[in-house]
């Protein structure tokens, strides 16, 4: 890495490079990754180079002795590599660990208009602001009532009540002839985390008595309802066939 910042006049570690140096889960050495500004050369015998409009202002920190991108200006030369789950995981190990703040991603999103990746880690970033969109819940169980409607499934109860042995819950609905239950998640991301233990204790006494559970997403019922519709589709057929 050293020897590949030397090839130009000025240069950080970008990319997966920085990634690897910050410590982010499931990053390798990979070959180096540098960042310059946009009027510098490309090309580099040693490294991959990546060209910046906003050289000057990308925040950077010391690791190894090296100058480093820091971690949410390291996301966003990520993003255009990545899937977008990778992107996502990736994004949501660096918020547990602290390492940076959404309100960091929030910054370099809004000064990377037009960067390669940006629009897939916009929708990431603006999902876990605190001011992210919350569906109301008619307008959530609206898009959830309308998939469980389709002739192809069996009948439903909604809001039905079940008496598990730890907890009491009612969930929003239930299908009797597959044993299965269907949630609607319509919570922000940072109400989704204070939750986590509730729902997981739930889904683990769903499973204890016998019920399989599918949990869909205000943005998968609206904008991805046939591979919702697929899921519970594939799902019913695995529980007849038990």
């Amino acid at each position: 890495m050293a020897a590949a910042i030397l090839t130009k006049r000025f240069a950080i570690v970008a990319g997966r490079a920085a990634a690897y140096l910050h410590g982010f889960d499931g990053f390798q050495p990979p070959k180096p990754v540098i960042m310059v500004g946009r009027d510098e050369n490309a090309r580099s015998p040693l490294a991959r180079v990546i060209r910046s409009n906003r050289f000057e202002t990308v925040r950077r920190v010391r690791k190894r002795g090296l100058i480093v991108t820091d971690e949410a200006e390291t996301v966003m030369t990520l993003a255009r590599d990545l899937t977008p789950t990778r992107l996502e995981t990736t994004v949501d190990w660096l918020l547990a660990r602290k390492s940076c703040s959404v309100d960091d991603l929030r910054r370099v999103v809004d000064l990377s208009e037009g960067v390669p990746g940006v629009a897939k880690l916009r929708p990431i970033v603006a999902f876990r602001l605190p001011d992210a969109y919350q569906p109301p819940t008619t307008e959530l169980e609206r898009l959830l009532f309308r998939l469980l409607d389709d002739p192809r499934l069996p009948r439903y109860e909604r809001q039905m009540p079940m008496p598990f042995r730890r907890l009491q819950a009612t969930v929003d609905a239930y299908l009797p002839a597959w044993r299965l239950i269907v949630e609607g998640d319509g919570r922000r991301w940072h109400t989704r985390r204070a939750d986590y233990e509730r729902d997981r204790l739930r889904d683990n006494e769903a499973t204890a008595h016998g019920y399989a559970v599918l949990r869909f997403s205000y943005e998968m019922l609206r904008h991805d309802r046939p591979a919702c519709l697929d899921t519970m589709l594939r799902a019913g057929h695995v529980r007849q066939s038990a």
